[in-house]
């Protein structure tokens, strides 16, 4: 969503007069076909979005995301100035405030100096005139320390269901009203079949771990494909009449 030229530590002596507008930074997250989640997200986001794996690029590892579109750099839920849905994720909430180290250190509170909510008003400052933080600063901070604890959550979900075998490739089909049919693949779901498999005492790990209830979170949160579908033709795409999801057991 930014480049690494644009993010700079933020810093009282660069950043003291700098003001970031109300809202949400909907130019960058309109390019977003899906958004990272956290573990405690999950029973929020399932009211909104289709919540899936996918493979990181460079990794391999398996990513607990939720689906914005259906293409890698479209968001259905940006509709003109406004967020289309209930819940708003914490990796966009969170913009124009990364963590990353621009500097090669280590990771640290960044800003995306070329982000549209710069200087944008009515906005907040950063900076108090003695050079302390403001709350509005202190308030991202912790929620970027918030969001680097959850990510340990998920990471030991999304381990816990690839350990259990429990991942599944899946297909999203997509039927136009002009006949056209799309494809989507690089999507993973939880294989229903697997599930039922497992014996009492790997239920009841999962169970005990917290884990069980994301699952059938996940599973459910397949039937949000029908809002993209809403949402794709509010703005005026090639129609789709319906979708269908194929899981490769």
């Amino acid at each position: 969503m930014s480049s690494a030229g644009t993010l700079a530590a933020v810093r009282a002596e660069r950043h003291a007069g700098l003001t970031v507008g109300t809202g949400t930074d909907l130019a960058a997250a309109a390019a977003l076909g899906h958004v990272p989640l956290g573990f405690s997200e999950i029973p929020l986001a399932v009211c909104d979005y289709p919540i899936v794996l996918i493979k990181d690029g460079a990794t391999g590892a398996f990513r607990l995301v939720a689906l914005l579109g259906f293409a890698a750099n479209r968001n259905l839920f940006v509709i003109g100035e406004s967020w289309a849905a209930t819940y708003l994720p914490h990796n966009v909430l969170r913009l124009p405030f990364y963590l990353g180290a621009p500097d090669g250190g280590a990771p640290e509170l960044c800003l995306d100096e070329a982000s549209s909510l710069i200087g944008r008003t009515p906005g907040h400052a950063l900076f108090e005139p003695n050079g302390t933080e403001t709350a509005f600063l202190a308030g991202r901070r912790k929620l970027l320390q918030t969001m680097l604890a959850d990510a340990e959550k998920t990471a030991a979900f999304v381990s816990a269901i690839t350990a259990a075998r429990l991942v599944t490739p899946m297909t999203i089909t997509l039927h136009h009203a002009d006949q056209h049919q799309q494809d989507i693949e690089g999507a993973y779901t939880i294989d229903p079949l697997a599930l039922e498999a497992l014996d009492g005492a790997a239920l009841i790990a999962l169970h005990r771990d917290g884990h069980l209830g994301a699952i059938y979170a996940v599973m459910h949160s397949l039937g949000q494909l029908s809002r993209l579908e809403q949402l794709h033709n509010a703005h005026g795409e090639r129609p789709i009449t319906r979708s269908a999801v194929q899981l490769h057991l």
